[in-house]
């Protein structure tokens, strides 16, 4: 399974559209053309660490930030309602890559509203390891010497 963080949000697209009806989801801050209400995937730290067994931990920390229309009456309750639907489904989510797919946990999640926006961040630890593109040893028994 190869991990991208494309792939992260449209896996978190698919799984939050029952949940927040209505709502375009944008892979990046969308500048012009927005469709209110909306949400965008930011990244905003990775550390990679080395753990025994030549794997690594990789910890991923996102924003998912969720935008509605500033000039609407009950912009405070949209924004609460959405963190707690949010908070409700984002323990765990369904990741595909296309050709497989996983459940990933959400770790350290927060949320706070902010400059007319809410800011649902979280972090994702993934277990990776680095593709080897060595070649392996071959057996003695199949060596022949070559005499020029």
């Amino acid at each position: 399974m190869t991990f991208t963080l494309s792939a992260v949000a449209r896996s978190l697209a698919e799984a939050l559209a029952p949940v927040l009806p209505g709502v375009a989801f944008y892979e990046d801050p969308n500048q012009q053309d927005s469709q209110m209400p909306c949400a965008f995937l930011q990244q905003r730290y990775a550390y990679m660490e080395l753990r025994p067994g030549k794997r690594w931990l990789r910890r991923i920390g996102l924003d998912l930030t969720y935008l509605e229309d500033y000039h609407r009456p009950d912009l405070q309750r949209r924004y609460q309602a959405a963190a707690e639907a949010l908070d409700l489904v984002l323990e765990t989510f369904p990741y595909s890559d296309g050709t497989a797919s996983t459940l990933l946990r959400a770790y350290e999640r927060e949320w706070r509203i902010d400059a007319g926006a809410l800011h649902y961040k979280f972090e994702l630890k993934l277990w990776v390891t680095r593709p080897e593109h060595a070649i392996p040893m071959g057996l003695m028994e199949s060596y022949t010497e070559v005499v020029s």
